[in-house]
């Protein structure tokens, strides 16, 4: 029987080393300051889909449908209908290694507005949705600046209640070579708080 965190956790590194290796590109991005959230997703995929020669997962899915885990459609629009990443790590229905992912940008070009609280709370009404209790329903959060964020954001990320909550690992953080930095963290979103996967479960 598999650890279904230290398998979230694994996925959420392995996505977080795909971008590292690709900071140069990253960092073109952040200076756009525009949203560069689809990037983010099939990165993450291709992170996962090529580490599966060495990662035994069982299946690596781009835009996987809610429909899929059981979730009635509930007459929403399309976005309420697609994740934007699933990684299983076992298809033995008591071993319980499966991450359903949502990922959400947080940037220069929308700090200020309410756009990136509206959606981060939509996405993580979604991932609740699945009713998962052990595997991962992962909401993760990118906060990516021409700044650094540990500091130029810490008041604004400390009014962020989404972005305080108790975290599946310790947050992968960036510096852009010739500036700008990133910060991800990925945190696992129930319905029953009392399943909620994070660094303290064991």
């Amino acid at each position: 029987m598999g650890d279904p965190h230290a398998f979230a956790v694994d996925v959420f590194r392995i996505v977080c080393d795909r971008l590292e290796a690709k900071a140069a590109d990253l960092r073109l991005m952040v200076e756009t300051t525009s949203s560069f959230e689809e990037w983010l997703n099939w990165e993450a995929f291709l992170a996962c889909k090529l580490g599966e020669p060495s990662y035994p997962f069982c299946e690596v899915a781009a835009k996987p449908s809610y429909s899929s885990e059981g979730v009635v459609d509930d007459g929403g629009g399309p976005d309420r209908k697609q994740g934007d990443l699933r990684v299983g790590g076992s298809y033995d229905a008591d071993d319980h290694r499966w991450v359903f992912a949502e990922f959400a940008l947080l940037h220069d070009g929308n700090r200020t507005g309410d756009e990136w609280r509206r959606k981060i709370e939509a996405d993580a009404a979604k991932l609740k949705r699945l009713g998962w209790r052990r595997s991962a329903s992962l909401l993760v959060l990118v906060a990516a600046s021409r700044g650094d964020v540990p500091t130029e954001w810490a008041g604004d990320l400390a009014n962020f209640a989404a972005w305080n909550q108790p975290a599946l690992a310790d947050p992968f953080a960036l510096a852009l070579l010739g500036g700008g930095s990133v910060v991800i963290k990925a945190f696992d979103v129930k319905r029953d708080p009392a399943h909620t996967l994070t660094m303290t479960t064991r």
